[in-house]
């Protein structure tokens, strides 16, 4: 037997030819990279390409998902986006107006910089942009109508019934445009003429009433469930102290529309009217219940509160009033009242100046105010007198209820100046 011996291969030594491939290989790729350096970048890093957009239609489809989501504030943000985008769209600008006057915030902060808008004011802005965008859409007049009524509203509140009325009257007029330029739609229509109703009616002359219920009686006719015909007709029967068809009104818009939160309000002073403060309290609740932030709701309660001398919830009511619109002479002098009851003159003198000077000066439906102010003056001391003085002059000459009470504060102001000089 032969037995084949083979001879064990010897170890390599060095490194291998397939490594060598490698080393040339990297070294050839590195040259070429340092040789080609831009020609590579642009192959191997991807073109940068900017971030889509959306349109200004996609900002406003976005504003009404969260309209109807309850996020108004937001709403407001997006339309702002989307007329800075495309500024050639009417029906944008008569949603995002008709958002606004809805809405009537006193002050908001929309966009990342923080911007403050008044919501009635840039709805006003707004306004005169998409008149000249649209002069001859129905439902841009509408809306413009709206704005000014809104703002009549919001100089009354601030004190200025004579700017107000100024204001409601151009509502009249661009309410009236939009009836003359004939909407298809009945209830675009009926809407344009509930606002000639309501323009009519918040100036407060009585030899407007007739033409006011003409115009409100035109908007039912051509929309029974138009909600605001309802209010402005209850309106109209208010001013005219027909408080049971007002009433009937009031009821009848609430059918057509239970989130209406001015209904409930109306609904609560025409019950006050009728001495039924606890219902009245109930329907400023129900009108807190729709509307959350409604501060003259929260003022109304003030107001019911004061009547039945529960201080401590007139107080808290009116508090929260001003603090939703500090704009309201009207609240911060019902707080101002709480306080007083509450003796807290020191706070009750700062609420009534703040109503004072929002009033500018005192008249015979204001009067009280300043006559409240000179109260809280001299129970805080007869050595505020100096103060008191002027405030109590001027009531004298404006309401003969509370100029009678001033002329007794007069003397024990006159009579403290004796004493301190003898």
């Amino acid at each position: 037997m032969v037995i084949k011996r083979t001879p064990p291969r010897y170890p390599r030594r060095g490194p291998s030819c397939l490594l060598f491939l490698f080393v040339i290989f990297g070294i050839g790729v590195t040259l070429f990279v340092i040789q080609n350096a831009d020609e590579v970048r642009d192959v191997i890093i991807p073109t940068v390409t900017p971030e889509p957009t959306r349109s200004a239609t996609e900002f406003a489809l976005l504003a009404e998902i969260s309209q109807r989501d309850g996020g108004t504030e937001e709403a407001i943000g997006y339309y702002r986006q989307a007329l800075r985008l495309d500024a050639t769209k009417p029906e944008i600008y008569i949603r995002y107006i008709e958002l606004l006057v809805d809405y009537g915030c006193p002050s908001m902060e929309v966009g990342a910089a923080g911007e403050t808008i008044n919501c009635i004011e840039e709805a006003l802005a707004r306004s005169e942009e998409a008149i000249v965008l649209a002069p001859d859409n129905p439902r841009v007049w509408t809306a413009v109508a709206a704005a000014y009524l809104a703002n009549g509203y919001r100089l009354l509140d601030a004190g200025d019934p004579n700017g107000a009325n100024l204001e409601y009257a151009q509502a009249v007029t661009a309410a009236e445009r939009a009836i003359g330029l004939n909407p298809t739609d009945p209830t675009a229509l009926s809407t344009a003429y509930a606002y000639a109703a309501g323009g009519l009616v918040a100036q407060r002359k009585p030899e407007l009433y007739q033409d006011a219920q003409i115009q409100a009686e035109t908007a039912i006719t051509l929309d029974p469930n138009n909600a605001l015909a309802r209010y402005f007709m209850g309106q109209v029967f208010t001013m005219q102290a027909f408080y049971s068809a007002a009433r009937e009104q009031f009821q009848l818009g609430l059918q057509s529309n239970p989130n209406f939160a001015d209904l409930y309000i109306e609904m609560a002073y025409n019950s006050f009217a009728n001495s039924r403060i606890p219902e009245a309290i109930i329907w400023f609740k129900d009108a807190l219940k729709v509307d959350p932030n409604n501060a003259a709701a929260y003022d109304g309660l003030a107001y019911m509160y004061l009547q039945l001398g529960d201080d401590v919830q007139a107080e808290e009511n009116a508090q929260k009033s001003v603090q939703l619109n500090p704009n309201v002479a009207r609240a911060h002098g019902r707080l101002g009242e709480a306080y007083m009851r509450n003796n807290k003159f020191d706070l009750a003198i700062e609420e009534f100046t703040k109503a004072t000077t929002l009033y500018g000066a005192p008249t015979e439906t204001n009067a009280r105010f300043f006559y409240l102010l000179a109260d809280a003056y001299i129970r805080a001391g007869l050595q505020n007198c100096p103060q008191a003085i002027p405030l109590l002059q001027a009531v004298t000459e404006k309401n003969q209820f509370y100029g009678e009470l001033a002329q007794q504060y007069l003397l024990d102001c006159r009579r403290a100046v004796l004493e301190g000089s003898q």
